[in-house]
């Protein structure tokens, strides 16, 4: 066992974005990535945000993924919504300072618009760097 985790690891420094790999985030992790709307349509990039995430702060819980454009009317989305198109999450962190974790994912290079809402939820998506 011991030799395993040593090769995944030998391997992964060899690589340059460990946190693609999802193994490794059991090794010595903090929490796991629990989708409660589509997950399919998450962008990688994002994925691989959310596994940061919840390694270095504990579980995360995505609860807006895709919205149809009626769905996006009828919670009064932007126009422009980046969920619309499958490019968008929103999420909270059971247990965790949301400024803290807010302050981490701006720094993500894969984060284009952000945002901490005043209920304690992240918006995270793939466009350009802006938040609102």
């Amino acid at each position: 066992m011991l030799r395993s985790i040593v090769i995944v690891l030998a391997a992964c420094l060899a690589l340059s974005s460990c946190a693609s790999w999802p193994v490794l985030y059991k090794i010595g992790g903090k929490g796991e990535v629990h989708y409660t709307k589509a997950s399919w349509c998450v962008p990688f990039k994002l994925k691989r945000v959310l596994r940061r995430v919840a390694h270095k702060y504990g579980d995360v819980t995505v609860f807006s993924t895709f919205r149809s454009p009626w769905h996006n009317w009828k919670v009064n989305g932007a126009k422009k919504s980046y969920h619309k198109t499958c490019r968008a999450v929103d999420f909270k962190v059971r247990g965790a300072s949301m400024s803290r974790v807010y302050a981490y994912v701006k720094r993500q290079r894969a984060v284009g618009g952000h945002k901490l809402y005043r209920s304690g939820h992240i918006h995270i998506d793939t466009g350009p760097r802006r938040t609102w």
